[in-house]
C-alpha cells in the first residue's frame, strides 16, 4: 500500500528547517518547492540558509535537506 504524504505550505516549512533537517514532500509539489527555493527565499539565503534537494521517483517523494 502506498503511503500518502501530506501537502504542506512550502515556504513556511523551508523557513523553519534547522540545519540537518530533511523534509519530505509529495513529488507533485516538486515544482512549487523548487520555485520557492529559487525565487522566494532571498532574505534567508542572504543570511546563509542553504538547501539541497533529491527526487525519489520510485517512492513519489521530493526530499529537501537544509545543509547550512
Amino acid at each position: 500500500m502506498e503511503k500518502e504524504i501530506e501537502r504542506r505550505n512550502v515556504i513556511d516549512v523551508l523557513r523553519n528547517m534547522d540545519v540537518g533537517d530533511t523534509e519530505i514532500f509529495p513529488i507533485t509539489q516538486k515544482t512549487s518547492v523548487s520555485n520557492t527555493l529559487s525565487f522566494r527565499l532571498y532574505k534567508e539565503k542572504a543570511n546563509g540558509m542553504v538547501w539541497k534537494t533529491k527526487s525519489n521517483v520510485e517512492e513519489m517523494t521530493f526530499l529537501v535537506t537544509r545543509i547550512a
